[in-house]
């Protein structure tokens, strides 16, 4: 049974990025591409900030490619400005879009980033879009007032630059998490490119004391004083945070998710079209069946694909 009623909402915006990392959306279809309609993801979120919704995170595949994004961060602000909008995103467009999205009323943001190898970036994406990203988190941070770097763990691959981008988010006075590996459509469980954020961590110089973080946090924050900044490990393999969990998910094909690995789901965007007792009914079912299973179950399940479900 739900421990916690949501109050966390992730809207997927569409299934197309601009990068092509390997352990996300390797292969592109653009026949494929889902574009969440402006009009439906403003009744889904007037519905659900109703339900008790008091933070939006606009994901993707990559959220600033939608001509939306920018409108919808000023429709949530002006429907509740106590609302916490906020955006994950790999940065490549922040340099020109940080501002819009700023006088928009963008409280916060999350900008990927792996590598600081220009080599590994082009393994890692297929592209050679380092500078954008490292421009677009150094404009980012003249008009945005919080932002957090977000580093996937990816054994013999980036663990041994775990320092260098610790280094590089001091540089910039901005914290930083590291991320475990988590199972999906393109890296099954017991994938060799897994490595724990224990393993990692206690191979990093500094003598870390922990940060008090609340109940619902997907991260565990460390901290030191020669840092300043704050560390954080999401351990969702290793240390699953899930029985806290607060978060649902609506993908750009209006289908609503209690969890990344279960894909028990509503069409939200069909029920909205219809009666609203009957959306209401199919939304209370659907929370009242919200399992804390975390990624463990994904070895019974159908991995997701991170892209389209925005992981």
């Amino acid at each position: 049974m739900i421990s916690k009623y949501p109050d966390y909402l992730r809207i997927s915006l569409l299934s197309a990025c601009n990068l092509r990392c390997n352990y996300c959306q390797p292969v592109t279809n653009r026949k494929g591409i889902i574009v969440a309609p402006y009009d439906k993801v403003r009744s889904a979120i007037r519905f659900l900030h109703r339900s008790g919704i008091r933070k939006i995170r606009f994901t993707g595949g990559e959220p600033t490619l939608s001509k939306s994004l920018p409108g919808l961060v000023s429709f949530v602000k002006e429907m509740d400005s106590r609302v916490h909008v906020a955006v994950t995103t790999n940065g490549v467009l922040l340099t020109s879009l940080a501002s819009t999205l700023s006088a928009a009323g963008l409280d916060s943001v999350n900008i990927s980033l792996d590598t600081l190898d220009p080599i590994k970036f082009r393994a890692l994406t297929g592209t050679d879009k380092l500078n954008q990203v490292i421009s677009g988190i150094d404009t980012a941070k003249q008009y945005i007032g919080s932002i957090k770097l977000n580093c996937v763990l990816i054994r013999g691959f980036n663990d041994s630059e775990v320092e260098k981008l610790t280094l590089f988010a001091h540089s910039r006075r901005l914290d930083i998490r590291f991320i475990e590996f988590m199972p999906n459509r393109y890296g099954a469980p017991g994938d060799s490119r897994f490595i724990t954020s224990e393993e990692v961590r206690n191979r990093l110089p500094w003598q870390f004391r922990a940060v008090p973080v609340e109940p619902d946090s997907a991260a565990r924050y460390f901290t030191d004083p020669s840092l300043g900044i704050k560390v954080g490990f999401i351990s969702s393999v290793s240390h699953p945070f899930c029985t806290g969990c607060n978060r649902i998910r609506l993908a750009a094909d209006g289908l609503l998710y209690t969890c990344l690995y279960n894909s028990s789901n509503i069409n939200l965007f069909d029920l909205l079209s219809g009666d609203i007792q009957e959306t209401q009914a199919e939304f209370a079912r659907l929370i009242r069946s919200k399992l804390f299973l975390g990624c463990r179950s994904s070895l019974d399940c159908l991995l997701p694909s991170f892209s389209a479900i925005g992981g």
